[in-house]
């Protein structure tokens, strides 16, 4: 199932939402995080090395760059295990727990994106400015991107799990 996430947003970003940067160079969504973003804490450390890194290997044959998302998808798989043990709950987490809005809660969930969101676009920086002088240049528009990916996770994430409605009897 995470493949297929993978695969589809991949598709939709390389084909419809590549130009969807509203201000530019300073807010470039990367909506395939989603995907990566929906691996259980639990899981395998390598499985989420290896669908970072088929994330990015797919990203750059689809919108033609030579490498970069690899690296920063490859980047951010490694680092994904250790984000979660970050943010995890005092109580460790249990086996059944996905990370969505319902099981992990919302200052859970805004935290990772935005963390993992900032480690991709870091990566991304690195990777495309090879020149130290060109860093503190490219580290706002950086900062603003990783943002509006958060917000953009945020808004598929309650498009897709939206929360439970309950009726009250009033």
């Amino acid at each position: 199932m995470i493949v297929l996430r993978i695969l589809l947003l991949v598709s939709l970003q390389a084909f419809f939402l590549r130009d969807v940067s509203p201000l530019g160079e300073w807010t470039r969504p990367e909506w395939t995080l989603w995907a990566l973003l929906l691996i259980p804490p639990k899981a395998n450390s390598f499985v989420k090395l290896i669908l970072g890194f088929t994330m990015g290997v797919a990203l750059d044959i689809a919108t033609g760059s030579y490498g970069q998302h690899m690296v920063a998808g490859t980047v951010l798989g490694g680092f994904l295990p250790s984000l979660h043990r970050l943010f995890a709950p005092r109580e460790g987490y249990e086996i059944s727990d996905q990370p969505i809005l319902r099981d992990m809660g919302s200052s859970w969930l805004v935290g990772l994106t935005f963390c993992a969101a900032l480690t991709y676009h870091l990566t991304l920086m690195l990777v495309t400015n090879w020149y130290w002088h060109l860093m503190p240049g490219a580290l706002m528009p950086t900062l603003t991107s990783a943002a509006f990916t958060t917000l953009c996770c945020l808004v598929l994430h309650l498009m897709v799990f939206a929360p439970d409605r309950r009726k009250s009897s009033s």
